[in-house]
């Protein structure tokens, strides 16, 4: 694989109702054996029914895996931020991560101060979480 052929791509979505930790369970399941399987990895971010997520591999698969996304009922409101082209993995350990504030807070730090003002109306946490995304 070429350097140029690594990339990472973020995006942010409104999950749709009846998401519980189960469904949550479910999503990294699969995730976990479909992104192993495609070589990626990222993290997956869910808080007060908001989706964020970072995925980084090869252009091909991370397309492919953006497409099956894209077309996933348990959301809407989909936004892609950006693929970027990367020299290395942020996230190399981990094929699929999930993360809630608390944990995204503890796990990295320089971020703390954003995601506890995620706390704030229903109506700024996307908003927060774009400003967020864009930070990671």
């Amino acid at each position: 694989m070429n350097k140029s052929d690594l990339v990472e791509l973020k995006y942010l979505s409104e999950a749709e109702g009846g998401i519980n930790v189960w469904s949550l369970t479910d999503i990294v399941n699969a995730s976990v054996a479909s992104n192993d399987r495609l070589g990626i990895t990222g993290i997956l971010f869910f808080d007060h029914g908001y989706f964020g997520q970072i995925l980084e591999g090869d252009r091909s698969a991370v397309e492919e895996t953006w497409s099956r996304i894209q077309n996933d009922t348990r959301h809407h409101n989909v936004e892609l931020l950006g693929i970027t082209e990367i020299q290395e993995r942020r996230f190399p350990k981990w094929s699929m991560k999930l993360f809630d504030a608390k944990e995204f807070s503890e796990a990295f730090p320089q971020f703390a101060e954003q995601v506890n003002r995620m706390d704030d109306p229903y109506a700024e946490i996307l908003r927060m979480m774009k400003q967020l995304w864009q930070k990671v």
